[in-house]
């Protein structure tokens, strides 16, 4: 593997650790400089209850494009808007072209291109808890989309949009909680009685990435089984 792609899925892994927007911002993005990446944002797509409003949490806003974006109703023809509606799984902005192909289509994407320098770009769609739709956009000029560099941005981005929105919505665990928000997700699918493989798939992320969260948790709380620390979680208020 990679040295960079290695890079990435560590930092992925240390996410839920930063604190601050800079920091996330900084660090991921000087993971993902190698793979062509040069701007990067967290999108709130879509949230339960609410009026559709999509807009950048976290990250690069490119004011100028959005307000040409949207006088320009561009929304109407974007190849990666339909992208999204119709596909849960990660994708490039190109192959997202390459279905929806419209000359209509084509000139969203040379006006990107004109404001704003990315050619492509690579969207992670992730749900969070309380169902609200994000995305983690990655985008450049050119951006590696090989098969390793494709497996570090999609671990990268589920991570990055989930932490981005807890950072800027103010969303946190209780001072004396010594888990992690990941590690509280898995904790709260073991006491569902859900095994490693089948909490990668709820997640997104690996049975190995799940197995290590679990254990990490077990040490924290010191216990000897999954079961006895999600319960233990549990009691002290931390799954709710």
């Amino acid at each position: 593997m990679r040295a960079e792609v290695v890079r990435a899925l560590e930092f992925a892994g240390e996410i839920d650790g930063i604190a601050s927007r800079g920091s996330l911002l900084d660090g991921l993005k000087s993971r993902l400089e190698p793979f062509g990446v040069t701007s990067l944002s967290v999108n709130l797509i879509h949230q339960p209850g609410q009026p559709p409003n999509p807009h950048a949490l976290l990250g690069e806003r490119w004011e100028h494009w959005s307000r040409h974006y949207v006088r320009t109703r561009l929304g109407d023809h974007d190849p990666a808007v339909r992208m999204l509606k119709a596909h849960a799984r990660p994708f490039a902005w190109s192959e997202a072209l390459a279905q929806y192909r419209s000359a209509s289509a084509e000139r969203v994407m040379d006006a990107c291109l004109e404001f704003t320098g990315s050619r492509d770009g690579f969207v992670v769609p992730v749900r969070d808890a309380d169902g609200a739709v994000l995305t983690a956009a990655f985008s450049g000029f050119e951006v590696d989309l090989s098969p390793d560099a494709r497996s570090a941005l999609h671990l990268a981005g589920y991570y990055f949009a989930l932490r981005g929105r807890e950072i800027v919505q103010g969303i946190g665990l209780q001072a004396d909680c010594p888990l992690s928000p990941r590690q509280i997700d898995c904790l709260r699918w073991v006491q569902a009685g859900k095994t490693d493989a089948e909490i990668a798939i709820l997640l997104q992320v690996s049975p190995r990435t799940v197995h290590n969260h679990i254990e990490k948790a077990k040490a924290l709380l010191n216990t000897p089984k999954r079961s006895v620390a999600a319960f233990e979680a549990w009691r002290r208020g931390w799954l709710e």
